[in-house]
């Protein structure tokens, strides 16, 4: 029986939806994925390369998805920043104003403001001293495991113990 791109269109929209119902579960959705592509096998040619030609159209639909979102997302976060500048301003005016005309406590209909002190630790304030002027007891020192290093031992043909290098992974790409 043909079937057709409409009914292979249906096959993906229905593992989109599989998958998505799967998420957060990678063994699921590999065991789903894997169903999907032996069924897949044992169809004939022309329709297999229809439903990875499909396929590959729903990974760049998604993909183009997820970078309308991102860029949406980056927009919002900037509309978001430029409110909470504006909100930070008038606050600092506002706190001049209760400081200019020395007031503490002011009631309105809808809120009550009030000029206070901040609570939790006071600030600490270190002069610019160099840091090897410093008392050891007041130097933190954080030490890593230099990677780039242990590369470039490895890629010049040094043994180490305690690493090599793995092999690279593979990756579709679709053009």
């Amino acid at each position: 029986m043909t079937r057709t791109l409409i009914d292979i269109s249906n096959d993906l929209l229905e593992l989109e939806i599989d998958l998505d119902h799967l998420e957060g579960l990678p063994e699921e959705q590999a065991a789903e994925l894997h169903e999907w592509f032996s069924e897949l096998a044992d169809e004939r040619r022309e329709e297999r390369d229809r439903k990875l030609d499909n396929y590959c159209a729903l990974i760049t639909d998604l993909e183009a998805r997820a970078d309308v979102r991102k860029s949406e997302a980056r927009r919002l976060a900037q509309r978001a920043q430029v409110d909470e500048n504006k909100a930070k301003s008038l606050k600092t005016m506002l706190q001049w104003f209760f400081d200019a005309h020395t007031l503490r406590t002011v009631e309105t209909d809808r809120y009550r403001i009030t000029l206070a002190r901040n609570g939790g630790k006071a600030p600490l304030l270190v002069d610019e001293v160099p840091i090897e002027n410093l008392p050891a007891a007041f130097v933190k020192t954080t030490v890593e495991v230099n990677r780039e290093a242990i590369r470039e031992a490895l890629e010049s043909g040094e043994v180490l113990e305690f690493a090599r290098l793995g092999e690279r992974a593979q990756s579709i790409r679709i053009k």
